[in-house]
């Protein structure tokens, strides 16, 4: 049923609203790449593989959501190489 949603637009423009308060804060406050840890030029467009985006911690295929989440800033390039793999937890050998 959410995914249907997803779909059907809502929450979209929440979505964007976050998005773009994310943009505002990584030129405020200069924020990396979460994936390279590298600065973020903003004078490139968003289509560049070193372009703005954000990203979702838990994929919308593995049952995030799409507004619920706090969104992380990413190179287009790294969101992509990241996909929508889930985080590895390592635990220590007891």
């Amino acid at each position: 049923m959410a995914a249907k949603r997803v779909r059907d637009g809502k929450g979209k423009n929440a979505y964007l609203r976050k998005r773009a308060a994310l943009r505002r804060r990584v030129a405020r406050e200069g924020l990396v790449c979460e994936g390279c840890g590298e600065p973020f030029d903003l004078t490139l467009p968003d289509t560049s593989s070193m372009g703005f985006t954000a990203d979702h911690p838990t994929a919308l295929a593995n049952g995030g959501h799409l507004v619920r989440q706090e969104l992380k800033p990413y190179h287009n390039r790294c969101n992509a190489r990241k996909s929508d793999h889930a985080e590895v937890e390592i635990w220590a050998a007891t």
